[in-house]
């Protein structure tokens, strides 16, 4: 069984060109939501010159945003031939894993501190945004919730600037994560997982925040294997 855009629902439209965004920015941002949403599954071509007419811009942009998303291992770029989206490199998202798990950490331990009560009601406003996707049924906006509430604890404890460098290579744990969080009941497992980390923030308790976060974190990589078996066709 495999995850499917009429599953999650419908890739959103997009106007030509925004104002104040490069084009190669643009088709960047458009492409890689596409494949971390599964828009874009793993293993499917791309049209270069889809993708330009839709975005009414020049092979040139396309490329090079092509070229961003390989340095990434998100697409892998044939030469004369074609592109593809990468399958998922369940080594990497491991190595991604360790990497965000042991900043994560920090975060916390840090924010057990420092957080003050407008921080903790803009986590609790992620984690409501999540509770109302899971009523509406929207998964891709119940994940970008998902990553927001982490991005939030990244901002106030002022490392923020450390959430784009993990971003840039985090797709492959990322697709992970999603197919993790396709199934429903996950979903709230994750929310509550989300108040557990909000609630040792509150107390003020760095040690269980970090044994909330070790147990949110883990969920998806350790059931990596049932995964690979659900989705075979994603996987090397």
């Amino acid at each position: 069984m495999s995850v499917t855009a009429a599953k999650i629902g419908t890739a959103p439209k997009r106007s030509r060109r925004e104002s104040g965004v490069s084009a190669v920015q643009q088709v960047y941002d458009a492409l890689r939501h596409d494949i971390i949403y599964f828009y874009r599954q793993p293993g499917s071509n791309i049209s270069k010159n889809e993708i330009a007419a839709e975005f009414d811009v020049s092979p040139t942009p396309v490329r090079e945003a092509m070229l961003r998303l390989s340095d990434e291992g998100l697409v892998n770029i044939y030469p004369q031939s074609r592109t593809v989206v990468a399958l998922i490199d369940i080594q990497h998202a491991q190595e991604i894993h360790f990497l965000r798990l042991s900043v994560e950490i920090e975060v916390v331990r840090v924010l057990a501190d420092t957080i003050d009560a407008e921080g903790l009601a803009a986590l609790n406003a992620w984690i409501e945004r999540q509770v109302t996707e899971l009523a509406t049924g929207d998964e891709t906006a119940f994940k970008i919730a998902d990553n927001s509430f982490h991005d939030e604890m990244f901002r106030l404890a002022g490392i923020q600037g450390l959430t784009r460098l993990i971003d840039a290579q985090r797709g492959d744990y990322d697709r992970i994560r999603g197919l993790y969080l396709h199934e429903h009941e996950r979903r709230q497992i994750v929310i509550n997982e989300h108040r557990a980390i909000v609630s040792a923030l509150k107390a003020a308790d760095a040690d269980a925040a970090e044994i909330a976060v070790r147990r949110h974190l883990g969920k998806s990589l350790a059931i990596v294997d049932d995964i690979r078996e659900r989705h075979p066709g994603y996987f090397p």
